[in-house]
């Protein structure tokens, strides 16, 4: 049998990454804990991240709209980009083929087409989609009290990194927001204002005791073509 997949949805400051941590915590059974932002920091390459010099084969920060160059940005995928995401997913998929069962925080737009690849190599394997969504002045507030203690890559970006990298995170929320939160769809969305770390759990057990989640096989009808996942952006 397929391990269960939960995945959980939403920008950051949205309290996914806390939510999964707590998750297993408090799990009685074996749950596997993985997600974009584990993906992000610790395999993708930073020198092809959005803050790296070869950003523009992985995933690159560029205007977003037909702003200028100091104006709001948002994420392009290039070739190595959209295929680490698709590993990412593919990872995902052999974990739950393995049995085993997985909880991942994830940011699932549909342009770059995250959610669309995500959907079909997930096919047929049991998916929970969790949405946590908090209202943005609260994202606004959460993400700017955070501190920046995690070690900069000051060979990539120079003595000033960590001003580089606050300057382009806070133009690209906007976009996030957006992006990660266009789509309706999903088996439970949660106010993570509303409900701390523990309610929230206690909503995805109970969903998940209600039966199994329908999310990503509307999805799939609402995006019919594999073949259509990660066009370019206009």
């Amino acid at each position: 049998m397929s391990g269960q997949i939960i995945l959980v949805n939403g920008t950051s400051g949205s309290g996914k990454s806390t939510t999964c941590e707590e998750w297993v915590k408090r799990a009685g059974d074996f749950w596997l804990l993985y997600g974009i932002d584990h993906f992000m920091a610790g395999t993708f390459p930073a020198a092809f991240g959005h803050h790296g010099p070869r950003a523009h084969e992985g995933i690159e920060a560029v205007p977003r709209d037909g702003a200028g160059p100091d104006g709001p940005l948002r994420w392009r995928f290039g070739p190595q980009g959209t295929r680490a995401m698709a590993i990412f997913h593919e990872w995902i998929a052999a974990a739950a083929r393995e049995g085993a069962n997985i909880i991942v925080d994830h940011l699932l737009m549909q342009d770059p087409a995250v959610l669309q690849d995500c959907i079909w190599r997930l096919d047929g394997l049991p998916v929970l989609l969790v949405t946590l969504k908090p209202p943005y002045a609260v994202l606004t507030e959460r993400v700017a009290s955070r501190s920046m203690d995690k070690k900069l890559p000051v060979d990539l970006l120079g003595a000033d990194a960590a001003r580089k990298i606050v300057d382009r995170l806070s133009r690209l929320r906007p976009w996030f927001y957006d992006a990660v939160y266009a789509n309706a769809v999903s088996d439970l969305e949660i106010d993570t204002l509303r409900h701390g770390p523990a309610e929230v759990c206690a909503l995805v057990a109970a969903r998940l005791e209600a039966g199994p989640g329908t999310a990503f096989a509307r999805l799939r009808e609402q995006f019919p073509q594999p073949g259509a996942a990660f066009a370019p952006a206009s």
